[in-house]
């Protein structure tokens, strides 16, 4: 019969091995919790990362010329103001988006005169046209589907963009279709047109199995998307993590896993993904997942490698429209010129 010990409130029993595993259990759990709790994640130094390489998600009117909402023109203004926060931040990367595109692979708007703007005054910009699409409400295996997308994407090109940035959402682990759909592009459009894609979060050390299949990819199936792209862009927030330590810890994380698989990819390259956002309460909380928490993790993982995380250009900054003056100078501050 096993009894309680009153003084250690663990199983007694010995002949049975129950209290000596229960006591390594309790302690290694403590030790866990204490080592984590002492440990901190943020970088050690003020070394800047910076490469002037860094992107940014712009919203449909820099497509189409109009506003979303209102309709009214993009003005010479307007124009002035984002081309000095591209210089200003170190933005060489842009995501502009297009649209959503439709189940049979066709988008919404043409392109409007802001673009050429843009693209008159920014020679230098990579200027990538950011695709959605709700994979829960297409197939991605479809033909027809898949031959209009293709056919989209030429239109783009001729548009002025010198690439296309893929965000598929909500994608699985080894999505249907999606390592094909990367493959026709490429055949479709050639080696020098740029292929970019936002991406889940990695699974924990590159492994997905059971549920987290549906929102984190494993190394296996990330290694698969590199080798038919050219740069991927993690998208690192949503965690809905509720300490700060814990969401840098992340950041950290996934800043490692993108060099160790990226870095290994012959000419591909990385951005971590970081939030400026506010309006998201189901998925995260903007005093834990914001520009200077995102920051301290991507330069702690990058301090760690000894130079050996050269495919990392920066960090894109998700979004242009929700990133105010102060959400600015976090990125100055914690990024660009760490105080």
């Amino acid at each position: 019969m096993v009894g309680w010990s009153w003084s250690g409130l663990l199983p007694c029993g010995d002949e049975l091995g129950i209290r000596p595993i229960a006591v390594a259990l309790v302690f290694l759990i403590g030790f866990a919790v204490f080592a984590f709790l002492s440990w901190d994640p943020s970088p050690k130094t003020n070394t800047s990362f910076d490469l002037k390489k860094n992107g940014l998600w712009l919203g449909h009117k820099w497509y189409t010329g109009l506003g979303v909402r209102s309709g009214d023109p993009v003005t010479t203004e307007d124009s002035r103001e984002l081309i000095e926060d591209l210089e200003k931040h170190g933005i060489s990367h842009v995501f502009i988006h297009v649209g959503p595109a439709g189940p049979d692979g066709t988008l919404p708007h043409p392109a409007g005169a802001s673009l050429e703007t843009l693209r008159k005054s920014q020679p230098q910009l990579q200027m990538l046209a950011w695709l959605g699409a709700r994979v829960d409400k297409l197939d991605l295996t479809d033909p027809t589907f898949l031959i209009n997308l293709e056919n989209s994407i030429e239109q783009l090109r001729n548009e002025g963009f010198d690439g296309v940035h893929f965000d598929f959402e909500p994608m699985r682990d080894f999505e249907d279709g999606y390592l094909e759909l990367l493959e026709r592009v490429r055949q479709r459009m050639g080696k020098n047109f740029t292929i970019s894609q936002a991406t889940p979060r990695a699974g924990p050390f590159g492994i997905s199995v059971g549920p987290l299949k549906s929102s984190f990819w494993s190394e296996e199936y990330y290694r698969e998307t590199m080798l038919r792209s050219d740069q991927t862009v993690v998208m690192a927030y949503d965690t809905n993590l509720s300490f700060k330590k814990g969401y840098i810890t992340f950041v950290r994380h996934q800043t490692h896993l993108m060099a160790d698989w990226a870095c290994s990819t012959p000419g591909h390259e990385a951005l971590i993904g970081i939030p400026a956002y506010e309006d998201v309460p189901l998925y995260s909380d903007p005093e834990i997942e914001n520009i200077r928490t995102a920051s301290l993790g991507v330069r702690s993982a990058l301090e760690s490698r000894d130079g050996d995380a050269g495919c990392i250009r920066g960090v894109a900054v998700y979004a242009n429209w929700v990133t105010d003056d102060d959400e600015w100078k976090d990125y100055q501050n914690y990024w660009v010129k760490p105080e």
